[in-house]
């Protein structure tokens, strides 16, 4: 028996044009060298607050929030640690690309910019890579920590929340814009 696909509300943060946009025409993929999960629509899991406060910080003075509904089918699942063994192995021939090539790993600088070069390269590598062996990777989810220690040494950060990344945005289902009046 076949078990009915995860469904997840995702909550994506944007200025009200581009949100018109998207309930019109639907999402693009981000394709960012510096997006840290790789090329795909960016969506807070379960966390509409958080979006909200990405969007005021992207897309102030219009930030606005909508929210998804989605299948996460074939997805890299970061929150799952079988996933850790064959990300070891594809980071490895990943290196060994660039040796090489002689070319230097591209650079991560998230504490000023929150460039993630390094894991966007990575991400867009691993997806290839796994096409190429029959395996579509439609999405990928993972922790993302940010912010602060909620008190002094705390391994728990006052901004942490779960991303994921749409790669197929055929497993979008349904979207509507949230107001932030609406979450706060």
């Amino acid at each position: 028996m076949m078990s009915e696909p995860i469904r997840i509300f995702g909550y994506h943060g944007t200025s009200e044009e581009k949100a018109n946009s998207i309930l019109i025409d639907g999402f693009l993929a981000s394709d960012n060298d510096y997006d840290w999960l790789g090329k795909g629509v960016y969506f807070f899991q379960d966390a509409p607050v958080r979006a909200i406060q990405w969007a005021i910080q992207q897309h102030s003075p219009n930030p606005v929030v909508i929210c998804s509904v989605f299948r996460l089918d074939n997805c890299i699942d970061l929150l799952d640690v079988k996933w850790f063994p064959p990300l070891n192995n594809l980071y490895s021939s990943f290196r060994e690309q660039y040796r090489i090539a002689n070319l230097p790993l591209p650079q991560q600088n998230p504490i000023r910019s929150k460039a993630h070069r390094l894991d966007c390269e990575f991400f867009n590598y691993t997806t290839q890579m796994l096409r190429d062996r029959g395996q579509d990777i439609e999405a990928i989810r993972a922790v993302f920590v940010e912010g602060e220690p909620i008190f002094p040494n705390s391994a728990i950060f006052d901004l942490a929340h779960i991303q994921i990344a749409v790669r197929n945005v055929d497993l979008i289902e349904d979207s509507h814009l949230i107001t932030i009046e609406g979450v706060i």
